[in-house]
């Protein structure tokens, strides 16, 4: 055996009542890579996607690794274990009954299935390894939901993963004769520490207890009680007598994290500099060892409660970077757009949910849009049929969520894409609907690699809302050697599909351009099947949204005023062509009539509120004026 894995694996709880462990170290041995570690295992019936068995399934070990999930088959190590990759994971639902507990994991090509018949403990020990390796939710379908044998299982976790980051810390007491080494390193854990926790309002006990577990055996000197600290691990599980003891040391490490955190924040972190250093020198991968302790230890301490929100992602986001490196600048400019999705995120967070009833009202009160509210309604409908199909068991046909707007400018597209995320989530197909708007600037990048990278932000910030990309024709248009709109589709493509569950993309534009778009690559026009068209608004219309412009500024427009607008709609509309602004140029006028009007009164004294607020046929512009001013 090339490493020592029964060593490695005496440090989780579930390896101690595994079945035919020579078997399955052996078929370990030759399936993990390099520098892989086990995370958490645990006993089972597996029906797989290779793997299969009979009843209930074949019987084996399914492991948690740093970089996947794997299975693998008990009494014998001739069978090639099954590997499944976490980014196709969409979801993990658990079903627990009388003797044991179904965990069914849901992957983009089928769904595999282990029931355990292992205590609450372990199981609960090993959905919550699983839960930090995993975007997707885990969600409870059965009877029960844990309780206190839940949360003592979480403890435990906590405990059990406090444990590995002293473990891989310690190995660096004396490295390559730097005896500062360690305390570098322990520094750097404070700075991503308080990346996680900084402005927090209140902290959950389970974080704290993480925290302070981690610390007290690193920095001995701010804890009172030496023996606590002796007696820490010298157990699997956390000694629950110790718990308030524990939590008791916070204040003096939250003190020391909010020290060294602000002080040392600003720069990278430096024992990661120095590894990667060390590692170029001497051909080794301490790097990769530390920064994924380091990724770990953060991963846990947002998560430490089970939940995670737009705030903690984006903190993640941001560990991620200051472990994995980037200039100054970059990070300075990163900070910003983060606190930007923070702020935005906390908005959604607080954002009052709206009843379906007072969404349809808003769609009803737009202006024109007879078609498309007309789809919007037909869709409802579909959805609630289907959701009643559903509930008698009957089958459904897949419903997408992603549409194509095409029409004219200043029609109102982005406008009902707000509203239709309001929708998916009035009736449950989205957990958010908000919206995020980008175009072509926010996906394309100038440089290799770098589009998917702005891409999966994109998305990110997206993520269980509505996407909307204007003018995405222009994702299609080839400009030159070194344009990256081809990847960006097929980015965008894969992620769609990977999160097909939890994101709605809407693309716009002109109608001729939207249709080549749509009809020039097979993955657009598979996954792209409800369309909408957006039309011109009547002069009649325009009016009444020039109406409504004048509402909301307490302006009103004269009789003879208002035959002039209207005579000024009437021949742009006649006239108009496929780039006509609609509600645009409406906007336009109005603000060129209240320029006008302000010249027009400027010299008047007094000025009454009447003056103030009337618009009159003398502020309404020629048709020559306006394509001049245009």
């Amino acid at each position: 055996m090339t490493r020592d894995l029964e060593a490695e694996l005496q440090s989780i709880p579930n390896w101690t009542h595994v079945s035919f462990k020579k078997n399955i170290l052996d078929a370990l041995d030759r399936s993990l890579e390099e520098a892989e570690t086990v995370e958490n295992v645990l006993e089972g019936f597996y029906q797989g996607l290779g793997i299969t068995g009979t009843g209930s399934g074949a019987p084996g070990l399914f492991c948690v690794t740093d970089r996947r999930m794997i299975f693998m088959l008990s009494g014998t190590s001739k069978r090639a274990p099954e590997a499944l990759d976490y980014d196709s994971v969409v979801a993990v639902e658990t079903k627990r009954g009388y003797s044991s507990t179904r965990i069914t994991v849901r992957l983009t090509d089928g769904d595999v299935t282990l029931t355990a018949v292992s205590n609450a403990n372990r199981v609960n020990s090993f959905i919550s390894a699983l839960r930090l390796k995993i975007e997707a939710p885990v969600e409870e379908v059965g009877d029960a939901d844990g309780g206190q044998e839940g949360r003592i299982a979480n403890l435990n976790f906590l405990h059990n993963e406090a444990r590995k980051i002293y473990v891989a810390v310690s190995e660096y007491k004396q490295f390559a004769g730097e005896p500062s080494f360690q305390r570098q390193l322990v520094d750097d854990l404070f700075v991503l520490s308080y990346v996680c926790i900084e402005g927090q309002p209140e902290l959950s006990e389970e974080t704290r207890l993480f925290l302070s577990m981690v610390f007290m055996p690193l920095r001995q000197r701010l804890v009172n009680d030496r023996e606590l600290v002796e007696d820490l691990f010298r157990y699997d599980s956390l000694p629950l007598h110790h718990r308030k003891a524990i939590l008791s040391s916070w204040h003096a490490f939250n003190n020391e994290i909010q020290k060294v955190g602000r002080a040392k924040l600003n720069g990278a972190l430096k024992s990661l500099s120095l590894l990667k250093t060390y590692d170029e020198e001497e051909d080794t991968s301490h790097f990769d060892r530390v920064a994924a302790t380091f990724n770990t230890f953060a991963q846990v301490t947002v998560k430490a409660d089970g939940t995670v929100t737009p705030d903690g992602e984006a903190r993640l986001k941001r560990v991620r970077k200051l472990v994995y490196g980037e200039t100054e600048a970059a990070m300075q400019a990163t900070r910003k757009q983060e606190k930007k999705a923070i702020a935005k995120a906390r908005e959604r967070e607080v954002e009052p949910e709206e009843s379906l009833e007072e969404i349809l009202e808003k769609i009803d009160s737009l202006i024109g849009m007879d078609k498309v509210k007309e789809q919007i309604r037909t869709f409802i409908n579909l959805i609630v049929v289907q959701q009643e199909r559903i509930k008698r068991e009957l089958p459904v046909t897949p419903v997408s969520l992603h549409a194509v707007f095409y029409g004219p400018p200043g029609t109102g597209k982005t406008t009902i894409a707000r509203l239709l995320g309001k929708v998916y989530r009035a009736i449950g197909l989205l957990e958010s609907g908000h919206l995020t708007e980008t175009d072509r600037a926010g996906l394309v990048a100038g440089y290799v690699g770098q589009t998917a990278i702005k891409i999966d932000e994109v998305v990110t910030n997206a993520m269980d809302g509505v996407l909307f990309i204007d003018e995405a024709y222009t994702l299609a248009m080839n400009k030159g050697d070194k344009d990256f709109g081809q990847e960006a589709i097929d980015t965008l493509l894969k992620r769609m599909e990977d999160h097909r569950d939890r994101l709605a993309v809407i693309v716009a534009g002109y109608p001729d351009e939207m249709k080549k778009f749509i009809n020039s690559n097979p993955g657009l026009k598979s996954r792209f099947n409800r369309f909408f068209y957006f039309e011109h608004y009547s002069p009649e219309d325009l009016l009444r949204i020039f109406n409504i412009f004048m509402e909301n500024a307490s302006f009103n427009l004269t009789g003879p005023g208002r035959g002039a607008v209207l005579r000024l709609f009437r021949e742009f509309h006649g006239a108009r062509d496929k780039t006509f602004g609609n509600g645009r140029f409406v906007r336009n006028l109005f603000e060129r009539m209240v320029e006008r009007q302000a010249n027009r009164i400027a010299s008047i004294s007094p000025l009454t509120d009447e003056i103030l607020c009337s618009l009159t046929k003398a502020d309404v512009p020629t048709r020559e004026e306006l394509t001049e001013h245009d």
